[in-house]
């Protein structure tokens, strides 16, 4: 599931918008959740990082998208945006955001589906995990997470250069970092598969440190990274 945000101040234009996306649901088979936001303010009051593309209107009163941008920028560095605007040349100033890409109203729908396609690519040669810390949102990519442990109502995310700590528990998503590539080693343990390097007695090594095995898992953590190494996964 892809979820979008449209952040638009002229509610004919974000309809325009969203019949474009139900049009690209329907001509790809991809399933896409949109939500829609009139203005900069109310967006950022209800962000909750679970968007990966954000379509954002320069122009809107109160706030602009550019200012909006800038501070959703400082909780979420990764999500792909795509500024809509009037004016071409206002749009040179998205980079300096990290702007994807910037769309010019009015837009016909096989210029808008280049975008979107652009962006959906984009989101999945990079796939990310959104977790809350103590200072807000952070994405953590997929690829660099050597593997989750529990303890005492945390889940520590152990990457590569750092570990971050969020409230939760492994029941909250054992399920789907399964379905990522990622296998319990124990209850309090989900190590990424392409980082296993050797597994010996009762313990594995991934990322270069040495984790243990609990003999309830030990047999179907054995079967998943069978079916990994075999592509099944």
């Amino acid at each position: 599931m892809i979820h979008i945000a449209i952040v638009e101040d002229e509610k004919e234009f974000a309809q325009t918008l969203q019949e474009y996306i139900q049009r690209y649901m329907a001509e790809t088979h991809t399933a896409i959740q949109t939500d829609t936001f009139h203005d900069g303010m109310s967006f950022l009051d209800e962000y909750s990082g679970k968007y990966q593309i954000v379509f954002m209107d320069i122009a809107m009163p109160h706030m602009n998208g550019m200012d909006t941008a800038e501070r959703l920028r400082k909780v979420d560095s990764n999500v792909c945006l795509i500024f809509i605007t009037s004016l071409a040349q206002y749009a040179i100033r998205g980079y300096e955001v990290e702007a994807l890409d910037f769309i010019v109203k009015p837009v016909a729908y096989d210029l808008f589906k280049i975008r979107l396609e652009k962006a959906i690519s984009r989101i999945r040669t990079a796939d990310y995990y959104t977790i809350k810390t103590a200072n807000g949102l952070r994405k953590i990519r997929l690829s660099d997470l050597i593997y989750i442990e529990s303890n005492k109502h945390y889940l520590y995310f152990h990457t590569t250069t750092e570990t971050s700590r969020m409230r939760g528990t492994m029941r909250d998503l054992e399920g789907a970092f399964e379905q990522k590539g990622f296998a319990l080693i124990s209850g309090s343990l989900l190590v990424n598969l392409s980082y296993v390097e050797e597994i010996e007695g009762n313990s594995v090594t991934a990322g270069g440190e040495m984790l243990a095995v609990a003999r309830a898992y030990k047999t179907k953590f054995r079967e998943r990274l069978t079916e990994y190494m075999g592509g099944m996964i």
